[in-house]
C-alpha cells in the first residue's frame, strides 16, 4: 500500500478529542520493530553493477542482501526483545510500494534500508596496437579530377570504464520538502497509528484526518519523523567513522526515495559503499567489510534506542495542574525584564478573540514553559506534548497585544521549542517559538479588523 504526502496526527484539539482516557494505562514507547530492507533485487533490478575494467561484476542486489542478513542476525544477537523483519532473505524482485507495505503492516519503529552507491563512470582509452589503411589524394579540378590511393598506418585503441575515485559510506533521509509525502504514509496508514501523550502511546483506529486540528498535529509526527531519522542517520556515520572507514555524512535526499518517504516510522537508507570504487567493491564483497558495516549499524541503532527511550520515559510535569492568573503588574516576576525576547513574531489578525492550541514542537522531550499576555500569567509551568494545551485571548483594541512564550526548561533536547497554532475564526496560522534559560520568545498581534 503506497504511503506518501500529506499530514501526520496525533492529537486531540484543546476540549474534545477523547482519543487518550485519563486512566488509560501504557507502556513508556519502546522500538519494538525494526524493519530491515535489501535494495533492489531479482533480474528485473540489480541495482549498481561493477563496471570498471577488471571489477568484480557486483551486483549491488546481491551485495546489499549480504549485508542485510548479517545484520538482521547482528540486530536479534544483541537487541533480543525487538522484533526483526527483514523485507527480503533470497534474490527477489520486490517493487517499492510492497517494501513500504511489509514495513507499515509490521508496524515497524525503524526502517534501515541498505543500498551500495555508484556513479557515472569516465571512459578511458589505449593503444593496442596499428594498422594500414587506405587514403586518397585528390588533384585536378573537373574532369581531370583525380583520387589516388595510399596506405597509412594508424593506431587501434581500446575503451573501457575508468573506476570512481569516491569511496566511503553515506547515510541519507528524506528530504524536508518531501514532508508531506511522510505525512501521506501516517494518513494512509491510520488503522495502526500510534499516538503519544505524556510519554506514552495509544491506538486509535479512527482518526478523522479531515479535521484541521488533526491535520496539524500531523505535522509535529512529521517533522518528529525527520528528526529522528537525522538522529539515527547520525549515530550511524559515526559508529561507521570509528571503524577507520571513510564516513561521508549524513544528506537528505531531494529527489525522493519511495521507502524513505512511505514508511510509516523514522527510516534511513545507508550507501554502504561505491560499487565502482575498486576498493570500495573489494570491501563490499568481503565477509569483514559485511560484517563490520552491519555490527556499526547495530551500534548506532542501540545507541539511538536507549536515547529514544530515555527521552519517552522522562518524567513530565503535572499537565493538570491549573493555569495561575493575575491582573497586577507587580506580580509579574523577573523573568520578563530579565530575559530579553530574541524570538519574536508579528501576526495579523481579522478578530480581537484569538484561540491558541498549544504543543512541543518536533521531538516531545519534557519541555516545560510559562506563558504571559501582556504581562498577565496564563500557562504556569506546563509540560508541552503533542496532546494541544489551548486557551483563549481576548485582544485590546488600540494597544501592542504581546504572548510571551518563557522556557522554564531546556527539555532533553535544547532549546525549548513550542507550536502553537492560532486561529482568528477566520483563519488558521501555525508559529513556532524557541526559548531558551536566558531569552524568552514572542507574538505580538496585530489587529486588522476590530470585531
Amino acid at each position: 500500500m503506497p504511503r506518501n504526502k500529506v499530514p501526520v496526527s496525533l492529537l486531540i484539539a484543546a476540549s474534545l478529542l477523547l482519543i487518550f482516557p485519563v486512566a488509560f494505562s501504557q507502556a513508556p514507547k519502546k522500538i519494538k520493530t525494526i524493519v530491515v530492507d535489501a535494495g533492489h533485487g531479482g533480474s528485473k533490478d540489480p541495482g549498481a553493477i561493477g563496471q570498471y575494467e577488471n571489477s568484480l561484476r557486483s551486483k549491488e542486489k546481491d551485495v546489499t542482501l549480504a549485508i542485510a542478513l548479517k545484520l538482521v542476525e547482528e540486530l536479534r544477537k544483541q537487541l533480543p526483545g525487538v522484533n526483526i523483519v527483514p523485507t527480503r532473505v533470497t534474490d527477489i524482485y520486490q517493487d517499492p510500494r510492497e517494501k513500504a507495505r511489509i514495513a507499515n503492516e509490521a508496524k515497524g519503529d525503524l526502517f534501515l534500508c541498505i543500498h551500495a552507491d555508484s556513479g557515472p563512470l569516465k571512459q578511458g582509452r589505449r593503444q593496442i596496437g596499428t594498422r594500414m589503411v587506405t587514403r586518397y589524394k585528390v588533384s585536378g579540378k573537373g574532369k581531370k579530377r583525380k583520387r589516388t590511393p595510399y596506405q597509412v598506418e594508424e593506431p587501434v585503441y581500446e575503451y573501457f570504464k575508468l573506476p570512481l575515485t569516491r569511496s566511503g559510506t553515506s547515510v541519507w533521509i528524506f528530504a524536508a520538502h518531501k514532508t508531506s509525502d511522510k505525512l501521506k504514509a501516517i494518513m494512509d496508514g491510520d488503522e495502526g497509528f500510534e499516538l503519544e501523550a505524556n510519554g506514552v502511546d495509544s491506538i486509535e483506529n479512527s482518526i478523522d484526518f479531515s479535521k484541521p486540528e488533526n491535520r496539524i498535529i500531523a505535522s509535529i509526527y512529521a517533522k518528529r519523523y525527520q528528526e529522528r531519522s537525522d538522529l539515527l542517520a547520525t549515530m550511524v556515520n559515526d559508529e561507521v567513522e570509528t571503524t577507520g572507514r571513510q564516513s561521508l555524512g549524513v544528506s537528505q535526499r531531494q529527489k525522493g526515495i519511495w521507502v524513505l518517504q512511505a514508511t510509516n516510522m523514522p527510516a534511513i537508507l545507508i550507501e554502504t559503499g561505491f560499487i565502482n570504487n575498486p576498493e570500495d567493491e573489494r570491501y563490499l564483497n568481503s565477509e569483514k567489510g559485511q560484517q563490520e558495516l552491519a555490527e556499526a549499524i547495530t551500534k548506532a541503532v542501540k545507541r539511538y534506542k536507549e536515547q529514544v527511550e530515555s527521552i519517552n520515559n522522562k518524567p513530565t510535569a503535572n499537565t493538570n495542574q491549573p493555569a495561575v492568573t493575575s491582573n497586577n503588574p507587580a506580580d509579574v516576576p523577573d523573568v520578563l525584564e530579565k530575559r530579553p525576547v530574541k524570538d519574536s513574531k508579528v501576526l495579523e489578525v481579522k478578530s480581537n478573540k484569538v484561540k491558541i492550541d498549544l504543543y512541543d514542537d518536533g521531538e516531545i522531550d519534557n519541555d516545560i514553559v510559562s506563558v504571559y499576555f501582556n504581562n498577565t500569567l496564563l500557562v504556569d509551568k506546563r509540560s508541552l506534548t503533542a496532546q494541544a494545551h489551548s486557551f483563549t485571548l481576548n485582544l485590546v483594541p488600540g494597544k501592542t497585544n504581546e504572548l510571551i512564550l518563557v522556557a522554564e526548561n531546556l527539555g532533553s533536547i535544547p532549546p525549548n521549542t513550542a507550536l502553537m497554532v492560532i486561529s482568528d475564526g477566520t483563519g488558521r496560522h501555525e508559529v513556532r517559538l524557541s526559548a531558551d534559560l536566558k531569552n524568552n520568545a514572542s507574538i505580538r498581534f496585530e489587529l486588522k479588523n476590530n470585531n
